[in-house]
């Protein structure tokens, strides 16, 4: 009991801290919009996948709280966040031009392979739609940043 109650808590916190993330995303991508980049359209399709991929893992990992074996989702729910916080991390830096982007976008696209491989082993609707949107995602961090 004690388990699923502080992975709520952590899920509560974290849903909070990816709305200001997302909002300060949303606010960088306009900004980067006006000064016109010459990087946005040719990251484009990854920053795309990158805020699919969050959006799938934080719904997973918000799912897997509500599984009855709770324990044996906690790799999957740890994997779940993580990916979101690099995605949503790639996905800005990317769309800031960054000099960075490149190196953030290779550590996404192991975290997102590592996630996809935790939650292909599920078999819920929630964990197999993560898993196929974290491959999207890390085929497409691996050639941006290759």
């Amino acid at each position: 009991m004690e388990l699923t109650k502080g992975l709520r808590e952590i899920n509560q916190y974290a849903t909070v801290a990816f709305v200001l993330y997302g909002l300060t995303f949303a606010m960088s991508h306009k900004t980067s919009k006006m000064k016109q980049t010459n990087n946005y359209p040719k990251y484009e399709s990854c920053i795309k996948a990158c805020l699919r991929c969050a959006d799938a893992c934080n719904h997973c990992a918000s799912s897997c709280t509500q599984e009855k074996d709770i324990k044996m989702m906690a790799r999957c729910i740890q994997l779940d966040m993580e990916c979101a916080t690099i995605c949503y991390a790639s996905a800005q830096l990317m769309s800031l031009g960054s000099e960075i982007a490149k190196a953030v976008c290779q550590i996404c696209a192991d975290i997102c392979w590592q996630c996809n491989e935790e939650c292909s082993k599920h078999q819920t609707d929630h964990c197999q739609e993560c898993a196929r949107a974290c491959k999207v995602c890390a085929e497409e961090c691996q050639k941006m940043a290759a």
